[in-house]
């Protein structure tokens, strides 16, 4: 009978920083995958551990890089969901960091800030309910 080896070595203990700008969904991921990584770990699956960390990291790193890309004013609006002076009105009251090279260049934004113009989910503009309720006021008048 071949002998396993020595009975299971403790988890490394690997912290995983969570970047500042990441999306909750995406957070409360690697925290669940974290959990469950620890899990292996206690039940003696070391490779699968190692691996599950592996790619953590390198999803967090990528994350982090996602985060970090600089945006010109256009793409900020279309990712937001907002006009383009939005933006730049963010950038000129210092809501939103400008991170461009050159003063007179394009403005370019961390994708990461972009989140400081977040605001509760809205339903989509409706125009036909806008107009039936601007009527429904003129009646009572």
């Amino acid at each position: 009978m071949r002998s396993r080896g020595p009975p299971h070595s403790m988890p490394p203990l690997i912290e995983l920083s969570l970047p500042d700008g990441l999306p909750p969904w995406l957070a409360a991921f690697v925290v669940e995958a974290q959990r469950e990584t620890d899990t292996l770990w206690d039940n003696g699956a070391e490779q699968a551990a190692a691996a599950r960390t592996a790619l953590l990291k390198k999803l967090l790193v990528t994350a982090q890089a996602w985060l970090d890309a600089k945006l010109d004013a256009h793409v900020a609006a279309h990712e937001t969901g907002r006009c383009e002076e939005t933006i730049r009105r963010a950038v000129r009251e210092g809501a939103i960091l400008d991170r461009r090279a050159n003063p007179r260049g394009r403005h370019k934004i961390r994708r990461g800030d972009l989140q400081k113009l977040a605001a509760p989910a809205t339903q989509p503009y409706d125009p036909t309910a806008d107009a039936q309720s601007i009527a429904q006021l003129r009646r009572k008048l």
